[in-house]
């Protein structure tokens, strides 16, 4: 298995407890996406292992959250008044300077903050006849590249951005999420 030049520290919060019954194992499949994506931008970024210094780490924060409270985060950060299914919260780049810089303050590399809606992705997940856990995962990775830098603002970012999530779904055997599915969606019963 490919290691990376640091190691992943995921600060996990549930605040909205149903999470857990629709996705017991949730912390095995956040870590693995982030694992994946990250992985996946290393060399692009070309970030190496810093000689003679011990791993730096990489630190992200994921809320699982509801409708409700992404809502409230949509309308303050984004002024859009509803919710979404996944928001990013950029904070440090991933870069080679940055995990220099982190390891010589003895603190991680504070990467961002994922915040995403069970709500609405079992909604996205029901109307796109899409597994709820392929759905979720997707979008952690989507989130992810949000955190380092990836943006679909103009057509040939998306275009580039969406090219990543298909090759890093891929690695995690996830079939291509912008293609419709002949496969039967997994039935996720909505909690509130």
């Amino acid at each position: 298995m490919e290691d990376l030049p640091f190691t992943i520290d995921l600060a996990t919060t549930i605040s909205d407890s149903p999470w857990r019954e629709t996705v017991p194992d949730i912390d095995d499949l956040a870590a693995e996406a982030v694992r994946a994506t990250l992985l996946s931008v290393s060399p692009e970024f070309r970030l190496t292992p810093i000689a003679g210094a011990p791993k730096p780490t990489v630190e992200i924060s994921l809320v699982f959250t509801n409708d409700a409270d992404i809502h409230a985060l949509n309308r303050d950060y984004r002024d859009k008044d509803k919710p979404t299914n996944v928001l990013s919260f950029p904070d440090t780049p991933l870069n080679q300077t940055e995990l220099a810089n982190a390891v010589l303050m003895g603190e991680p590399l504070l990467l961002g903050d994922i915040v995403m809606a069970r709500e609405t992705l079992i909604r996205e997940a029901k109307e796109q006849s899409k597994s709820f856990r392929d759905h979720l995962t997707h979008l952690l990775v989507h989130g992810v590249l949000h955190l380092a830098g990836f943006d679909h603002m103009e057509e040939n970012e998306a275009e580039k951005m969406e090219n990543l999530e298909i090759m890093i779904l891929q690695s995690l055997h996830i079939p291509n999420p912008y293609e419709l599915s002949d496969q039967p969606r997994q039935e996720i019963p909505d909690k509130k």
